[in-house]
C-alpha cells in the first residue's frame, strides 16, 4: 500500500510542483512546495514612505523604501528562497511558524533577510538550516536562538548588529565552539562575524 508521501510524489510527477499562496494579517506569501519565493504585503501593513533605521555593521542610518509593520509567517511555510526580503524594514514584529525548516540553502548565496532592519526575532525550534548570509548586514534589535538550532556555520550573520542576542547556556561552552565541530560551529557567527551583546539563558 502506497504511503501518503509516495502518493504526493506521484502527483507532483504527474502535475508538477505544487504552487500556491499562504496568507496572514501581514500579507500574501507565494510559494512552491511550501518554499516562499515572494511576498505581497497587505495595504494596511505597508509603511508608505519607507523607514529610516540603522544599517548592520557600521550602524549608520539608512533608508528602507520597502517597510512593513509586521511579518507574520503563516503555518505551512517550510522555507524561503534566496533574497526573499533583502533590504526591507519590519518595525513591530516577526513571527516564524513551527513548520519552518529552512531559511535559504547552505550551498548558495541565500541572503534571505540580508540588509534588513528587524525587531524581535525568535528562531523556531523546527529550524534545521540557515543559509549563507541569511541575515547578513542586518540590524536586529533582539534575537533568540533555541538550543535545537545547530545549522552549519556559513556566515549567516556576517556584518550584522544584534542589540540583544539570547543564546542557550547549555551550548555556550567556549572551548567547544570550533570550526570543526558540527554542533557548535554555527555559534562562531556571533563571535567573529557580527556585533552583538550576548545574553545567556
Amino acid at each position: 500500500m502506497a504511503t501518503l508521501s509516495n502518493l504526493l510524489n506521484n502527483l507532483r510527477n504527474f502535475f508538477g510542483n505544487f504552487s500556491g499562496r499562504f496568507t496572514s494579517e501581514s500579507g500574501t506569501f507565494h510559494h512552491v512546495d511550501g518554499i516562499v519565493n515572494s511576498f505581497t504585503p497587505s495595504p494596511e501593513n505597508i509603511i508608505k514612505d519607507g523607514f529610516d533605521a540603522p544599517d548592520g555593521w557600521n550602524g549608520n542610518k539608512g533608508h528602507h523604501p520597502n517597510a512593513i509593520k509586521t511579518l507574520i509567517i503563516p503555518e505551512g511555510v517550510k522555507g524561503f528562497s534566496g533574497h526573499f526580503l533583502t533590504g526591507w524594514a519590519v518595525t513591530e514584529s516577526v513571527v516564524f511558524p513551527d513548520s519552518l525548516k529552512s531559511i535559504g540553502k547552505h550551498d548558495s548565496d541565500s541572503c534571505v533577510f540580508s540588509g534588513c532592519y528587524l525587531p524581535e526575532v525568535v528562531l523556531p525550534k523546527s529550524l534545521k538550516c540557515l543559509g549563507a548570509y541569511a541575515f547578513g548586514n542586518c540590524h536586529i534589535k533582539k534575537m533568540v536562538v533555541p538550543p535545537t538550532v545547530r545549522s552549519r556555520y556559513n556566515r549567516q550573520f556576517k556584518d550584522s548588529t544584534i542589540e540583544e542576542l539570547y543564546l542557550p547556556k547549555i551550548i555556550l561552552e567556549r572551548g567547544k565552539i570550533t570550526i570543526g565541530n558540527q554542533d557548535h560551529g554555527f555559534y562562531l557567527n556571533f563571535y567573529v562575524q557580527c556585533h552583538c551583546n550576548i545574553i545567556e539563558y
